[in-house]
């Protein structure tokens, strides 16, 4: 090894071990939090991140879709999160949640627009707000004293029936409240004008996890939390026959009306003849009958022409030169017979009285010499 190559192998090797005391020396650990996007129950359960924290708070809570009392059995005491489906609820239902709040129960929801809001069976038993929305705004929440503990609640602004019954409110009576909250007899109802702070990206704010500890303290630890995320409504095949049956009767009695039209018609079945009997005559009825079921007697009346054009040809041999009304016109004056009468027997015939008429007049140039 000369010395050329040991001084490039030293000045590659002084690289490598200066670069390397740089990085250590310029190199810091970090802790760095990234966010995965949600899979699983927390893709379609916006109220997943609250359901674990309640059970990691041991407090009974269960994610649903439906108001059904055997999933939803309401007791007094218990917490129902209402968090879609307003609309859906029928008037049994409503008057179920009515009767529940007012025996103590907890319902916490989201009107969205009062004038929707209010014409639905819920809010038809329950009338706590007007049918006015005042608008859409957002309201600093301070829930600490600390920066990080105040947070945005946004959504559309409500205005009460009467004040009398709010236990606690966020807003004023001029530009309305974006939170509400109603004590019905032994039972509240809290009304949100957005329930964003309940939601999975919600709860990752300090301040809107107070804020939602202070919105289950009516009933927190008293009885079980429901959450109700999405509100099924009852099944297609339920919804067809209870609204559809119209159009379920129309569509079964144009389907017997097509059968009927398609069908044979009833009656006593034609007696078969003997074999004996069965001369060639028939069998050529019953081929031609087949040929014009088939295809409307397309087939039968063009085998028809082309039997009449060659016997005409081999006839009168001026005849194979001949095309169309020249054709015509010579066939008339030979057989005696209307040129237009024999241009419609060669064309193709619209229905069966045409067929019918077609054949007549080929059968006649047929049986003339």
């Amino acid at each position: 090894m000369n010395r050329v190559t040991v001084s490039i192998v030293l000045v590659v090797l002084t690289l490598i071990g200066l670069g390397t005391l740089g990085f250590f020396h310029a190199y810091e650990r970090k802790e760095v939090e990234t966010y995965e996007p949600a899979h699983g129950e927390a893709r379609y359960n916006r109220f997943f991140a609250l359901q674990r924290t309640l059970e990691q708070l041991h407090v009974p809570v269960k994610s649903v879709t439906s108001l059904n009392p055997v999933q939803v059995p309401l007791k007094p005491g218990d917490t129902l999160v209402l968090g879609a489906g307003l609309t859906r609820i029928d008037n049994a239902d409503a008057e179920r949640l009515a009767d529940w709040v007012s025996d103590g129960g907890n319902l916490i929801l989201e009107p969205g627009s009062a004038e929707i809001a209010t014409h639905t069976p819920l809010f038809d038993h329950l009338k706590l707000i007007q049918s006015k929305s005042v608008g859409f705004s957002c309201t600093k929440v301070v829930t600490g004293e600390g920066k990080s503990d105040s947070f945005d609640l946004c959504g559309t602004r409500l205005q009460p029936s009467s004040h009398e019954d709010i236990d606690a409110s966020i807003g004023n009576a001029k530009t309305g409240y974006v939170f509400l909250r109603f004590q019905v007899e032994d039972g509240t109802v809290s009304l949100l004008g957005s329930l964003g702070a309940l939601s999975n990206e919600g709860l990752r704010g300090q301040a809107q996890q107070r804020f939602v500890r202070r919105l289950l303290d009516p009933g927190f630890g008293e009885g079980r939390v429901y959450l109700i995320y999405a509100l099924d409504g009852p099944s297609f095949w339920v919804k067809l026959l209870t609204q559809g049956w119209p159009a379920l009767l129309a569509s079964s009695l144009l389907l017997l009306a097509w059968a009927a039209a398609r069908g044979e018609r009833l009656g006593p079945m034609i007696p078969m003849p003997p074999i004996q009997r069965r001369a060639l005559l028939e069998h050529i009825q019953a081929a031609g009958e087949f040929l014009f079921r088939r295809d409307s007697g397309y087939t039968l009346h063009s085998m028809a022409c082309r039997t009449v054009l060659a016997r005409v040809r081999r006839m009168d041999p001026i005849c194979v030169t001949l095309e169309g009304d020249v054709l015509y016109e010579r066939l008339a004056e030979r057989y005696r017979l209307d040129p237009a009468l024999l241009a419609r027997a060669f064309q193709t015939p619209a229905n069966a009285m045409a067929f019918r008429d077609s054949l007549a007049i080929l059968a006649r140039l047929r049986s003339r010499p």
